[in-house]
């Protein structure tokens, strides 16, 4: 039983009229999103599921010495090339351009794998399978400092 669980029932218990929980706890219904019309809208639709789904890849790292600062991340862009069927499903994803490092390659696959199934295309956009190609950025830049913990106090 859990503590709001226990409290409810005491409140009940003392008369206190019962509320199935707070209203700070009851969440809103996340907002839908705008039905898909055209062409222009499914493909914005697709480029933002994928790039939600962008994660930067894990590098290779030389060891660093003590106090030396890690070097930044780098920035690339992969292009990677799928082919979708009408119910949002990618049949076949293949790098188009790759970026020169295989694990920015890599991690623009996984984020296509993790962004599907994907929108299926409004009724106007003919086919049955839709090739198309999404240029994927990795943002580099400075990486984040892991600043030394304080030491505690010595007793005396």
């Amino acid at each position: 039983m859990s503590a709001f669980q226990r409290l409810a029932l005491i409140l009940a218990l003392l008369g206190a009229p019962l509320v199935t929980s707070p209203v700070w706890a009851q969440s809103k219904p996340a907002p839908t999103p705008p039905p898909i019309t055209d062409a222009k809208s499914w493909h914005t639709a697709l480029l933002r599921q994928v790039w939600a789904n962008t994660q930067f890849p894990t590098l290779p790292q030389p060891p660093l010495k003590e106090g030396e600062v890690p070097p930044p991340l780098p920035s690339a862009q992969v292009t990677v090339g799928f082919v979708l069927d009408r119910d949002g499903r990618v049949l076949s994803a293949r790098v188009v351009q790759g970026s020169g490092k295989s694990e920015f390659d890599q991690a623009a696959l996984e984020a296509l794998k993790r962004a599907t199934p994907f929108p299926k295309p409004p009724a106007n956009v003919t086919g049955e399978n839709f090739s198309l190609q999404l240029p994927i950025h990795f943002m580099g830049g400075p990486q984040p400092q892991n600043k030394p913990k304080a030491k505690p106090p010595r007793a005396n």
